[in-house]
């Protein structure tokens, strides 16, 4: 892959950086706050390089006091958190490769339920993806 794919939804999409080992890019302090509720689930639209297919994914979320929120697909490489704990929940194996697919995360499942959140940082363990649309799904 030489470029992004075409956006998921709207028109901007954001590829990572292809590299080795961790790598990440995050926003924290957003003036325009998330609230989440109890049942709400969090998600992403992620596009996995099929050529750089990386090891491991991860999220994490930032409630403007702690950023030990985090959900990873794949391998357990990046040391960030306690595993088995919402600090580093394990979402099961890596999504397919070269087509969007939407990751889901109960809020409850990172202790997220009735928290704001301000902040997301998107993690990778070799390779590459495309992020696209994120936010909360009620239930």
């Amino acid at each position: 892959m030489s470029s992004n794919p075409a956006p998921y939804s709207g028109t901007l999409a954001h590829e990572s950086s292809l590299g080795a080992g961790i790598h990440y890019h995050y926003f924290a302090e957003a003036a325009a706050r998330l609230t989440v509720s109890a049942g709400d689930s969090l998600f992403i639209e992620v596009f996995l390089d099929p050529s750089n297919a990386p090891r491991e994914l991860m999220l994490q979320w930032f409630d403007g006091a702690s950023w030990s929120h985090a959900a990873y697909w794949g391998e357990n490489l990046i040391p960030w958190g306690s595993d088995g704990t919402a600090s580093q929940r394990s979402m099961g194996p890596l999504p397919g490769t070269g087509q969007w697919v939407r990751l889901e995360v109960p809020a409850s499942a990172v202790d997220l339920e009735g928290r704001s959140l301000s902040g997301m940082n998107f993690i990778l363990y070799d390779g590459r993806a495309t992020w696209d649309h994120a936010g909360k799904l009620g239930h």
